[in-house]
């Protein structure tokens, strides 16, 4: 099996951190997954509702420490609960790049770019409460992944697949739109012209050559491969063409698959929740045969080894080199920050689901295990 370097991991199920790392290396070894990037997702948005995931950074620089030296993590913003001045947010934004920076994570991930999570923050991402932000990482080429947009179809419910209705991800009405948000990435490259701007799910352009080549315009964009849309298929009903921008382009994708640790209450089911991307993407890039993925039916391009090996791997190392040094004091302070700070409010955010933390036992439950998990981490600590 070729080995593979993935840039794009999550960890937001509900699921205890000791068990997490222990369903983390069996899934990467099953996998042949050698080097991983986890990446923080503070925000998530139900309806117009933006919920705040405290924890998320410090886990994600958790599991680089417990996976050095071939774990990496990228830090998430976190927005200002209350109202403040455009100001005050964009000092906010500047001085958690550079807190970020020195504290040891590798890079920055924004899912601000998606649709539900734009229209509940309401900044655009070429705002200028941002500049500085974004300037300072231009200075110092400390790599964004922007998840941008959604699949094009999924702003009518006449085009939206059955998948994508049953999740809730269609954007009629108030959402901005495609056009909009990708207008809002171009924004950002015309003021930050040198950023490290990567935008997953190859930024949605599978409808549009054209556009995926103005974005690789600027020298240090990228592209990761992350299953979505689902972009390889719609790629390789025009295969010839895509060919050729892969290989004009290879040293400019990078692999990704959007790795979870999933729950394993039933191992089939749990099996077959973390195989799907990794298994679509190699028998899409290594083989001839046809397959189905979700609900769509498939067949293999078969790039070739020496494509595959910079798609791979070799891009992900001359993106990142060696995982940064972590600052173990910073570390542990913003965990002991943070188990002062338990959860409170109305509701809590997994990815299992919105918790109801109003009602007293599961308030109880839900702040047992978030000092649990922090205090697992502490103690794990060298």
């Amino acid at each position: 099996m070729e080995k593979v370097f993935d840039v794009h991991i999550h960890y937001s199920f509900d699921i205890p951190m000791d068990e997490m790392v222990k369903i983390f290396k069996e899934e990467f070894e099953e996998t042949g997954t050698e080097k991983y990037v986890f990446l923080s997702l503070p925000h998530h948005a139900n309806g117009n509702k933006l919920h705040l995931s405290a924890n998320q950074n410090v886990k994600g620089l958790f599991l680089k420490y417990a996976f050095s030296p071939d774990g990496y993590a990228f830090a998430g913003l976190i927005h200002p609960q209350s109202q403040i001045s455009d100001e005050d947010r964009a000092t906010t934004y500047y001085d958690q790049a550079v807190r970020y920076n020195s504290a040891g994570y590798d890079g920055i991930k924004m899912l601000e770019g998606h649709p539900t999570l734009r229209r509940s923050i309401g900044i655009a991402l070429d705002s200028p409460v941002y500049d500085k932000f974004y300037n300072y990482l231009e200075q110092v080429g400390m790599p964004i992944i922007m998840h941008v947009a959604d699949p094009a179809e999924s702003w009518s419910l006449e085009t939206a697949s059955e998948s994508a209705k049953a999740l809730g991800r269609t954007y009629a009405g108030d959402f901005p739109s495609k056009r909009q948000l990708t207008d809002e990435v171009f924004g950002i490259l015309k003021k930050h012209p040198k950023l490290k701007l990567g935008l997953a799910h190859f930024g949605f352009m599978s409808y549009d050559i054209e556009e995926a080549e103005r974005f690789l315009s600027y020298e240090n964009v990228f592209f990761d491969l992350t299953p979505g849309g689902e972009q390889l298929i719609n790629m390789s009903k025009n295969w010839e063409t895509w060919l050729a921008f892969f290989e004009k382009y290879q040293d400019r994708i990078i692999y990704g698959s959007d790795f979870y640790a999933f729950p394993k209450n039933d191992r089939t089911e749990w099996r077959t929740a973390f195989r799907r991307r990794p298994d679509f993407l190699r028998q899409f890039f290594e083989t001839e045969g046809e397959y189905l993925y979700i609900d769509q039916t498939f067949r293999g391009v078969n790039i070739g080894k020496d494509l595959r090996n910079k798609l791979y791997r070799d891009n992900f190392m001359g993106l990142l080199g060696s995982p940064k040094p972590i600052d173990m004091d910073y570390f542990k302070s913003e965990i002991c920050k943070l188990l002062k700070n338990p959860p409170c409010g109305k509701e809590y955010y997994t990815k299992d689901g919105v918790i109801d933390i109003s009602a007293p036992e599961n308030l109880k439950k839900v702040t047992e295990r978030y000092k649990r998990d922090l205090e697992f981490m502490l103690q794990n600590l060298n």
